[in-house]
């Protein structure tokens, strides 16, 4: 499988590299009828970018930076009078545990998004993939790699 890859060939990202080994599992939450200014000290307070926002037990929705930007620059807008479910990120983008990385990135690259709600076995929100979350293992791939090539070249006769 082809990953994305911006400058030069694409890399080459292994079958076995799947969503469930970068999967963050501790992610935060909000209610849907709770105020934006509580959804931005929550944020502040873990200091996180985003929130999955919740209703029922179930995931629908996901407050970000940006949408609070978008909404402190309306004229007259007071934080604490708007809820979350009303500046929040729809529809719910997301993803398997068995999806592979690239599939995520290209899921990611597709609709312009930089985060994917992780669903588990039976469909329900389990947690989050970023596409900070994707970078970070890739460049693990590289080091790893490159490691492996100094040790070929300087132990191998």
């Amino acid at each position: 499988m082809n990953s994305f890859s911006p400058v030069g060939e694409p890399r080459i990202v292994s079958s076995e590299a799947k969503v469930k080994n970068i999967v963050i599992e501790d992610v935060h939450t909000i209610r849907s009828e709770a105020s934006v200014l509580e959804a931005a000290s929550l944020m502040l307070e873990k200091n996180v970018g985003c929130l999955v926002v919740m209703r029922q037990g179930g995931a629908i929705g996901m407050v970000t930076e940006r949408d609070m930007l978008r909404m402190l620059t309306a004229v007259g807008t007071d934080p604490s009078k708007i809820r979350v479910k009303e500046i929040m990120s729809v529809p719910l983008i997301a993803t398997t545990m068995d999806t592979s990385i690239g599939d995520a990135a290209k899921k990611m690259i597709e609709n312009n998004i930089r985060r994917l709600v992780v669903l588990g076995e039976e469909g329900t929100f389990f947690g989050l993939v970023t596409m900070t979350d994707i970078v970070r293992w890739l460049a693990r791939q590289e080091e790893l790699s490159d490691s492996l090539i100094n040790y070929l070249a300087y132990n191998v006769p």
